[in-house]
């Protein structure tokens, strides 16, 4: 079967005309911010998605029972993190990969009500254990030691998250 060149220009100036159009809306929004500014609140954050150039800074009245995930680059590698309110109102933090299968490019967890499911191992992990648990198949924990609140603002270090390029370095590379 021959394939028309003239049927596949139309898709593939709307394929252009998008991407042209989301770049218009995004690019201006990130420049816009100074190099001090951390969060990038443009149309990514829509996704619950944020991406972080040095501590990450999460507003503690964002956190909700719904986990909202943010992305630390270093070095080219995505670190991800995510934030999540307890069923006892508590804010809990961790690492979005599994314990046991980091390493592994579906070791991440993806939530389902008030559980975590690994999608490498399928382990499910409930949502009132989360930063609490060290070892084991379950997301890696960040504890009190590995991050300061002040004013409602939960601060994670960029030395702490660093530690983790390793072991994100094969993660969602599918």
């Amino acid at each position: 079967m021959k394939t028309d060149v003239k049927s596949m220009i139309l898709p593939i100036v709307a394929i252009v005309v998008v991407i042209a159009a989301i770049l218009t809306i995004i690019v201006p929004k990130i420049n816009s911010h100074s190099e001090t500014d951390n969060l990038v609140d443009t149309a990514i954050s829509d996704l619950d998605i944020a991406i972080f150039s040095s501590d990450v800074q999460i507003i503690e009245s964002d956190i909700s029972e719904t986990a909202t995930y943010y992305d630390y680059d270093f070095n080219n590698t995505i670190i991800e993190l995510f934030a999540v309110k307890a069923s006892d109102g508590t804010i809990r933090l961790a690492l979005n990969t599994c314990q046991v299968c980091m390493g592994s490019p579906y070791a991440y967890f993806v939530q389902n009500g008030d559980d975590f499911i690994c999608q490498n191992c399928k382990n499910h992990f409930d949502i009132d254990n989360i930063g609490l648990e060290q070892g084991g198949c379950n997301p890696v924990p960040i504890t009190d030691d590995n991050y300061s609140s002040e004013n409602g603002v939960i601060t994670v270090s960029s030395d702490f998250l660093a530690k983790y390029e390793e072991q994100f370095s094969n993660w969602k590379n599918f």
